[in-house]
């Protein structure tokens, strides 16, 4: 039987400890030489930051900034390392353990561009840089509390001997948390909020063994590191018919690749430009035809407030809760604390009346929601989440100049999206496919639920695309009425304003399997 207890001093740290640092440069390497390439590999091995280092500092800095009520106490600077399958080539891998990785990493995103949506503006031809291109061999990820200690750490590895001797850097993207906002993407919204309880990592709930602090359900690590048990998509309660909840029981154990492959993960990244002028004027637009405040508008495209509080009514609100009027944090802001952010779900908002259907956290994360392709219930769902660690790129929108500017692209801003998974086509491209993209998911009323039967939407009624992430220039959004108002459907038309500029996907191995690589001859 397996070891399921989980090694977080082999696993690297930015998947389950999550770096959070205000400061990151993603460097984009090619390998010039095979040999030198694994010896640079070995070389930098005992540099890598563990989940076991970074989970323990982030202990000690919230602890710290709970106590001392600022932060700046204590610093760090995180590395990681992660390769395409065309950078694994470039090491000699063998062709036979080269074969045994998935077709998803072995053909890269560009070449499934197609099939999550990225078309016109967003097709690789337009990408910046090398990215999405085979010269791409592998990402080192830094990050650091300090601009400083990034810097002179970024340029210590840039001019080691051992690695210019091995590899150049192809495309340099910075990394920077908002100065005006912190937390905030551009658009003005919270980021990050809701992330997977992972078990042996999230402290369980005192209630409930199966969730987190906050409510959240505790997932098996094997949805996100390789060798550990993955979830079970199926659930019956004692009825049998009863498909709510998450099964708590360990499925199968998760495996991809050649067998050095434990304690690794698939690194999704993507560089989202974002047109924030534009997505403000489109709201104030939107907002005027609906009779909603610009703010209340923001967050039924977003199912969020820019705060962060769910739009939709968490069991800690009362029934009165309205979600037409302005972000009710503002008067207790007790909602925006990790307990309270997440305790929500949709099942008692099946038609959107709280949080559209097609609203872009609902469509990344239907949570209860059963209906549409591959939700047939929330223990499914669970199967389709992503761990996600971006960070936002450029210069805010009308803020002054702070001195991270990125000299290259001075008027790009955007986020860089970062998500840790399994297994790619069954999380990031059924997400991106499925949910995102697909106009008819849900596509489910709360009066056509029998047998768990789904409602075939006319076509006329679809819910729409994600409003925020969609590729596509614009898209349709059903937007329903307070419950109980009378009032019609909003059947709207809204232009996007998310634009992939470049992304691959990455193997993020073990610190045990990059020894491995090393060795390769």
């Amino acid at each position: 039987m397996s070891d399921t207890t989980l090694k977080l001093s082999n696993i690297q740290g930015n998947i389950f400890g999550g770096f959070n640092k205000d400061y990151q440069t993603l460097l984009f390497l090619n390998f010039t030489n095979a040999a030198r390439g694994r010896n640079w590999v070995r070389h930098i091995a005992d540099e890598i930051s563990t989940s076991e280092d970074v989970i323990a500092f982030n202990e000690v800095f919230k602890a710290l900034r709970k106590r001392h009520g600022r932060e700046g106490f204590v610093k760090a600077t995180w590395v990681n390392l992660a390769f395409t399958h065309s950078g694994l080539k470039a090491l000699e891998i063998s062709n036979e353990e080269l074969q045994e990785f998935p077709d998803d990493f072995k053909e890269g995103m560009a070449a499934r561009a197609e099939m999550v949506g990225d078309v016109g503006p967003s097709a690789p031809a337009n990408w910046v840089g090398p990215l999405g291109s085979k010269d791409v061999h592998a990402l080192l990820i830094v990050a650091s509390d300090s601009p400083a200690d990034l810097s002179e750490l970024v340029e210590a590895y840039i001019k080691d001997p051992a690695f210019s001797a091995a590899a150049q850097v192809i495309f340099r993207q910075e990394g920077r948390t908002r100065v005006d906002q912190p937390g905030h993407e551009h658009f003005g919204f919270k980021d990050g909020v809701s992330q997977p309880g992972i078990r042996g990592v999230t402290s369980p709930n005192a209630d409930d063994a199966d969730k987190g602090p906050g409510g959240e359900d505790l997932l098996h690590a094997g949805e996100f590191v390789l060798g550990y048990p993955t979830q079970v998509p199926e659930f019956k309660g004692p009825d049998e018919k009863d498909r709510e909840g998450v099964n708590p029981a360990p499925g199968k154990i998760s495996k991809s690749g050649p067998e050095w492959t434990k304690d690794g993960s698939y690194l999704v990244f993507r560089r989202l430009s974002q047109d924030v002028q534009a997505f403000r004027h489109s709201v104030h637009e939107l907002a005027k035809s609906t009779g909603l405040d610009p703010a209340v508008m923001g967050a039924k495209l977003v199912g969020r407030y820019k705060s962060g509080a769910p739009l939709e009514r968490t069991l800690d609100q009362s029934k009165s809760f309205d979600p037409t009027i302005e972000d009710p944090s503002i008067d207790d802001p007790n909602l925006l604390d990790n307990a309270k952010i997440n305790h929500f779900e949709y099942g008692d908002d099946l038609d959107g009346h709280n949080v559209p259907r097609a609203a872009h956290v609902r469509k990344a994360y239907p949570r209860d929601q059963i209906g549409g392709a591959g939700s047939r219930s929330e223990s499914q769902t669970q199967t389709h989440r992503l761990l996600r660690r971006g960070i936002p790129f450029g210069e805010s929108l009308g803020a002054q100049e702070h001195g991270t500017k990125d000299e290259q692209f001075p008027y790009d801003r955007g986020l860089l999206f970062l998500a840790y998974q399994t297994d790619i086509t069954r999380q990031f491209e059924f997400v991106q496919s499925a949910w995102v993209n697909d106009p008819n998911f849900p596509c489910v009323s709360a009066t056509k639920l029998d047998n768990d039967e789904k409602k075939i939407c006319a076509a006329d009624e679809p819910d729409g695309q994600d409003p925020i992430i969609a590729q596509s220039s614009t898209g349709n959004f059903r937007l329903p009425p307070k419950e109980g108002s009378g009032c019609p459907v909003h059947k709207l038309s809204v232009q996007h304003f998310v634009t992939t500029t470049g992304g691959e996907y990455f193997f993020q191995p073990s610190i045990a399997a990059l020894k491995v690589i090393s060795r390769y001859y």
